[in-house]
């Protein structure tokens, strides 16, 4: 594919895998970006899109370009992770529903000309306020985020991991391995090079000394 082609800096990169594939064409087609995706070239991981950032031991929701040399991974994997954000954003959700109620049992006495009292409608609101203050911390921490990880040399860079797309992943850490081992036997191979051209430097250079002598 053309458009995916010029997404990459080096134009002899291949496409190995991808994260988010639906999401890519979505991006390509349309020039906008719904969610995100990551692209997994020979050489290099381009992630476009939303996505979660760790340098400082806490993850942040970032969204925009990022770029990582696959010899700079040190490794994947599934991990867990909770957001504070997250966190509250359910406590707020608790309070609003304890006040929704209140207005709502508000709401049945107008129509339907049932009196709770003012004093009843608190307590019930008290006492919902209170289970939701107790249930969120609980939920929160008895099931945090799944999350798939890639650890490269200044961080760490996530995404959402749900079950759906979990077979989705394993290909990608595959292939990004493979990635990896490759350049990993073509550095050693370079490095031979380099030495023979040396030594057969060398060797011309004690000829040619000799045959000035």
């Amino acid at each position: 594919m053309a458009e995916l082609n010029s997404l990459f800096m080096d134009a002899a990169e291949t496409k190995a895998a991808i994260l988010g594939e639906g999401f890519l064409y979505k991006f390509l087609d349309e020039g906008i970006m719904k969610d995100h995706f990551c692209v997994l070239t020979d050489k290099r991981i381009y992630v476009k899109g939303t996505y979660f950032h760790n340098t400082d031991g806490a993850y942040r929701i970032r969204k925009g370009d990022y770029t990582i040399d696959v010899k700079n991974v040190i490794s994947t994997g599934f991990s867990t992770t909770r957001f504070g954000g997250i966190f509250l954003l359910e406590l707020f959700f608790a309070v609003f529903l304890t006040v929704l109620t209140g207005f709502f049992l508000r709401f049945v006495e107008y129509i339907d000309h049932i009196y709770f009292g003012m004093d009843s409608i608190l307590w019930v609101c008290s006492i919902l306020l209170t289970i939701g203050l107790i249930a969120v911390p609980i939920y929160y921490y008895f099931n945090p985020f799944k999350i798939f990880v890639i650890e490269y040399g200044s961080g760490k860079i996530a995404f959402l991991a749900f079950e759906y797309l979990e077979d989705d992943f394993r290909i990608f850490q595959r292939q990004l391995y493979r990635a990896k081992d490759a350049l990993s036997f073509a550095a050693p191979s370079q490095a031979d090079d380099e030495s023979k051209r040396t030594i057969s430097s060398d060797k011309s250079e004690e000829q040619i000394s000799t045959v000035k002598i």
